[in-house]
């Protein structure tokens, strides 16, 4: 596997804290950029991170379904929603209390939904070709994430020819290839985010107390500007309306 990117970014927070591989060694700093990560997914509100995920549509199997599997690498629900067969979305924007859903005598309100782990459930239920959406906040690929290698992988450029004596190499035809890294806006965009908290976490270990906050202060600093960036962007060019719902919102 080749990871030149990843690699780079493993170097640059044993640099920054001062210390050799015999003291920080490379399984040590990637746990500190994934913990550095899973702060960010939790914290960073920005489009970087938006995504939609569209569900198959309902077949007559699934007719009367009212409980829908969450994609796996949801951070936070933004909206979710419905397209019918004749094309009009609906979005389910009263959000209800878990108890209140499960209960046959509470009157549901349209568009009604409340979150159970992993899974949403709404009202009212899934009709022959609804084609459901989530819009949600979502985890990226890890950081050293590759392209499996396969033949529409190669041709679509997704891949790099190398030596079959290439460690990890895997041959497709006549030919052996190494997945390339897959795009991460974190580490290729913004890898300061990511390396203050490490270097954190790094120093944190070390004992360093005083230079391990002082890292963690700058990272929570950008992702503050970041979020505060992204709420200036959607005010402009409109006002900002509030709606209050008299269904029991958490």
């Amino acid at each position: 596997m080749s990871t030149p990117l990843y690699d780079a970014l493993v170097n640059k927070v044993r640099s920054w804290a001062n210390r050799d591989s015999s003291v920080l060694t490379d399984e040590l700093i990637r746990s500190f950029l994934d913990y550095s990560a899973d702060y960010c997914y939790r914290n960073l509100r920005i489009p970087a991170l938006e995504h939609t995920f569209v569900y198959n549509p309902i077949d007559s199997d699934d007719v009367g379904e009212d409980v829908i599997t969450l994609p796996s690498d949801l951070s936070e629900l933004i909206q979710f929603g419905k397209t019918d067969p004749k094309g009009l979305f609906t979005a389910y924007d009263e959000r209800a209390a878990l108890a209140s859903m499960q209960d046959n005598n509470f009157k549901k309100a349209e568009g009604t939904f409340a979150r159970k782990g992993r899974a949403l459930i709404f009202y009212p239920a899934a009709e022959l070709n609804d084609r459901f959406e989530v819009y949600y906040y979502r985890r990226l690929p890890d950081l050293d994430a590759t392209y499996t290698v396969n033949q529409t992988n190669v041709d679509a450029g997704l891949c790099t020819q190398v030596d079959e004596t290439t460690a990890g190499a895997v041959q497709v035809g006549s030919s052996y290839y190494l997945g390339n890294e897959v795009p991460n806006w974190l580490r290729d965009d913004n890898e300061r985010i990511l390396v203050f908290g490490a270097v954190s976490h790094a120093l944190d270990y070390l004992g360093e107390d005083e230079r391990s906050e002082k890292f963690f202060n700058k990272q929570k600093e950008i992702i503050l500007e970041l979020n505060q960036e992204e709420i200036k962007r959607k005010a402009k060019g409109g006002s900002i309306v509030t709606a209050y719902s008299d269904v029991a919102q958490f």
